[in-house]
């Protein structure tokens, strides 16, 4: 009973801060932030270089393309240029044909970090010169008021700026829209960071970096280091911590929205659940921690808070977490104390998310889909614990091959 009692304390300690932090941040920005204000417009309009990596997604591309062109930008300021990765198809004419400039890398490993980090070298060699970069995938469709959005984030001083990724309503299988909901969180945790002018977590689908930032790092910030060597998934988390290691701020802006479709069966969403998740956990371990340390010897209060960014559980992996906890006690009950704060987690959690599933109706995905989180933790779950298991041999060789632009 004694060992007992010792793991519902450290689970209900453990689960108890960790939902209160996730809760804070929102709370906190509505209470203290700053109050949200367009940043001033001043000066010339900013030009735009607009990189979409991709690999054999023909139909893919063109629309991509085409969301681009449409734009509410200046079409003179801006100029599409789209990486074809390795492509056996006419993926590379297609890009042409919609009216952009394409480069294709047959060179070096496969893979958007390093087909970023190789684009953007050619550029400087190049000549090609810009006030910003902007990333999106293949697959994601940009609004067209994008580019405005980040270049008014941009022209307000900031070197990073992220938007807010939304689910495609084409896509309706309910793994997708539970997805959506974490896409939810994450913009709301987002717009926490910057009211409370923390720094963002990074949004692959959709990221712009300043001349200053490309000219002084390129892409070598996202690249895999020693400690992640061979190891590319979840570069967007590794670069976020990188980047506030290396002194710069992620500023999110709201109202740049790009849709992106997620994945379109289960099979390849379980298996990219699993290399996230992998990828994930090496860059909790090594990056995150190192950036801890740092903040703490520091004192730098952005590094802090992106460091327990970077080592949190995901929400899902919380949700389980609170869900056991309560479970526990429930079946073997302690004292008052005990009891009150291992309900507590759950309680917060449950809040918590209703609040993003009501917030998940201004991006198209329905309430009913709560209904699915019971399955959904279990699913999310199961990728967290097969991470720790080199099962990528089993993976039927269709889903091996099978890549998101730029993966």
């Amino acid at each position: 009973m004694f060992m007992l009692r010792i793991l519902q304390w450290s689970l209900t300690v453990a689960a108890l801060l960790w939902a209160s932090y996730v809760i804070a941040m929102p709370l906190l920005a509505r209470l203290r932030g700053r109050p949200d204000a367009g940043p001033d417009a001043t000066g010339e309009i900013p030009r735009i270089v607009v990189i979409v990596p991709c690999h054999d997604m023909p139909s893919e591309i063109a629309e991509c393309v085409a969301a681009i062109r449409s734009s509410d930008y200046p079409a003179e300021r801006f100029a599409i240029h789209v990486v074809a990765d390795n492509c056996t198809d006419d993926t590379p004419a297609r890009a042409r044909a919609a009216g952009a400039v394409v480069h294709e890398r047959r060179v070096g490993p496969a893979g958007k970090t390093y087909a970023l980090a190789w684009v953007l070298e050619c550029l400087a060699s190049a000549g090609v010169d810009s006030d910003l970069y902007l990333v999106t995938d293949a697959t994601a469709r940009i609004d067209r008021g994008f580019l405005r959005s980040v270049a008014l984030k941009m022209q307000s001083g900031e070197d990073i700026v992220v938007g807010h990724s939304v689910l495609d309503i084409g896509n309706r299988k309910w793994f997708a829209k539970c997805l959506g909901l974490t896409l939810v969180h994450r913009n709301l945790q987002n717009w926490a960071r910057e009211r409370l002018s923390l720094s963002s977590l990074i949004e692959g689908r959709g990221m712009a970096y300043s001349r200053r930032y490309v000219s002084r790092h390129g892409w070598r910030l996202a690249l895999p280091t020693r400690s992640s060597a061979g190891q590319h998934p979840t570069e967007d988390w590794r670069h976020g911590v990188r980047v506030v290691e290396h002194g710069y701020r992620v500023a999110f802006a709201d109202c740049a929205r790009v849709r992106t479709p997620l994945r379109g069966s289960l099979s390849e969403a379980t298996w990219q659940g699993i290399r996230w998740e992998r990828g994930r956990q090496l860059n909790a371990l090594t990056h995150g921690l190192r950036l801890l340390r740092n903040a703490l010897g520091s004192r730098n209060r952005n590094m802090f808070f992106a460091a327990i960014d970077a080592i949190q559980p995901p929400v899902a992996i919380l949700g389980v977490l609170c869900a056991i906890s309560a479970l526990l006690v429930a079946a073997w009950p302690g004292d008052t104390l005990l009891n009150v704060m291992a309900a507590s987690p759950l309680a917060l959690m449950t809040c918590y998310g209703l609040q993003v599933t009501m917030r998940g109706r201004h991006d198209g995905i329905p309430p009913a889909t709560v209904l699915w989180t019971p399955v959904y933790l279990l699913w999310r779950l199961s990728a967290f614990v097969l991470a720790w298991t080199p099962l990528d041999k089993l993976r039927p060789q269709r889903d091996r091959t099978a890549r998101q632009p730029g993966e």
